[in-house]
């Protein structure tokens, strides 16, 4: 949600003639964030003068034919009762605009606030929700496949060779030999449509409850217990160590709605060392290669990789 598209209000007024929801009132970049180019956009009706609120998502590494996946998905999420950001679809029916060569969309700016030091109440909620989503998302039909696979990991690690420390990465290397072991039995776990990027900033709290939940543009079909594992390395982990309550309440809030399977009893220390890896190693590419996101007109655009990798180095003792 770094800027990376600059519109002026002529090209906002331009954008939103294509809708059928009212004037411009007042817009505003959001600088949070750090994949697409994001604004508060308000607008007015004529007729009450009453005012709406929308996020204006403009894409710069997701393609056009990606797009209708998401739109189905947030589609059947808030037709079963998730507060989810389902795209407006365009005076001709369509869910996406185009702007100078880029594809972007308009949804309903949801209620609430991220938390930035969630509490155990916190981790059980959206463990809670999580679970809920899971069983929801059985009856989706629709698939998208894991972009960072197998294949996405080699190719990175390959390309990070002479762009970070050798001691570091001897390190990741060993983490990516210790991924190859154990994939094949990631997959005997249930499978399905997860989110894939439920960090605090993409969950929105009203009142002590979920009011939104965003940012679904890393969903695919995937290992179910990836989804908790990357919650649980950002919302119950503090200095690099994951809290004991926090993490109770999470994984036991989920088990409430969604009980674990045998195999997956045996393979939560190896999905949290995943979730580890992956990010690390995603923070690594955005760091050291060459990518759009060092590009950026405004925000920060970059994680720091060494958090993730101080949870891996962490949780080895868990997944030896």
């Amino acid at each position: 949600m770094a800027v990376y598209t600059k519109l002026a209000e002529h090209d906002v007024k331009t954008l939103l003639s294509h809708y059928q929801i009212g004037v411009l009132d007042q817009f505003e970049e959001i600088s949070a964030g750090i994949e697409n180019t994001n604004y508060f956009v308000d607008t007015q009706c004529s007729e009450s003068g009453q005012v709406r609120r929308w996020v204006l998502t403009i894409f710069e590494n997701v393609s056009a034919q990606e797009l209708p996946y998401f739109s189905d998905l947030t589609n059947y999420l808030a037709r079963e009762g998730f507060k989810v950001p389902a795209p407006l679809k365009t005076k001709k029916g369509e869910y996406n605009f185009s702007f100078q060569n880029k594809t972007g969309l308009i949804v309903p700016r949801l209620k609430g606030r991220s938390l930035t030091q969630p509490d155990q109440h916190a981790c059980a909620e959206v463990g809670r929700y999580l679970a809920d989503m899971h069983l929801s998302l059985r009856d989706f039909t629709q698939n998208r496949r894991l972009v960072r696979d197998i294949n996405w990991m080699q190719t990175q690690t390959s390309l990070l060779e002479g762009q970070m420390g050798e001691a570091e990465f001897s390190t990741l290397s060993f983490y990516l030999a210790r991924y190859l072991d154990y994939s094949s039995d990631l997959q005997k776990c249930p499978q399905g449509t997860v989110h894939g990027d439920l960090f605090r900033d993409n969950v929105l709290f009203e009142k002590g409850k979920i009011s939104g939940v965003f940012d679904f543009y890393h969903a695919c079909n995937a290992t179910l217990l990836f989804d908790l594992a990357v919650i649980a390395n950002d919302w119950t982990v503090e200095e690099g160590v994951h809290d004991s309550d926090k993490l109770f309440s999470l994984v036991s809030a989920y088990q409430s709605q969604r009980p674990w399977t045998e195999m997956e009893h045996l393979m939560w220390p190896k999905c949290l060392e995943l979730a580890a890896l992956r990010f690390w190693l995603s923070r690594l590419v955005s760091l050291h290669l060459p990518s759009y996101q060092q590009e950026s007109l405004r925000g920060e655009t970059l994680k720091n990789p060494d958090e993730m990798k101080a949870i891996l180095v962490g949780l080895s003792h868990l997944s030896a």
